[in-house]
């Protein structure tokens, strides 16, 4: 993977702050959902219907969007507000343009399909289809 120039989740707009302990492994840009306990874990069903809720970076701990949160750890948490710009993980596999609208893929990341949308692509083409593609942030805006 090249080198990750994206530096945090959260890029323009409003959004509400939340902290939640992990549930599994996750890491920053995934999205999340809420389990019956209160504690966060990857959104687990794709093509169903997803909160905006993504996994931030701890920024107060000196950590960075490169660095993934264990089980039991504290996970800032963003729910961004209709129109925000967040960098989400995209699922590796796709060729992903602009405006390409964005759903659960079941595993944290997104991908393309339009039976519950979440966001679209916001500004550059983002081609993960190489056999050596990784699921990777990149600029989206929430629906």
């Amino acid at each position: 993977m090249a080198l990750n120039t994206i530096s945090r989740i959260h890029s323009k707009g409003n959004y509400r702050y939340e902290e939640h302990v992990a549930n599994a492994a996750l890491s920053p840009g995934h999205l999340l959902e809420i389990n019956s306990s209160n504690k966060v874990l990857k959104h687990h069903s794709g093509s169903t219907v997803g909160e905006a809720l993504f996994a931030m970076e701890d920024a107060l701990q000196g950590k960075t969007v490169d660095d993934a949160y264990s089980a039991n750890e504290v996970v800032p948490c963003i729910l961004p507000a209709k129109g925000s710009v967040v960098n989400a993980m995209l699922y590796a596999g796709v060729n992903y343009t602009v405006g390409t609208i964005l759903e659960s893929k079941g595993d944290g990341t997104l991908t393309s399909g339009t039976t519950y949308p979440i966001a679209v692509v916001e500004d550059s083409e983002c081609d993960l289809t190489g056999s050596n593609a990784t699921d990777t942030l990149h600029p989206v805006r929430i629906l």
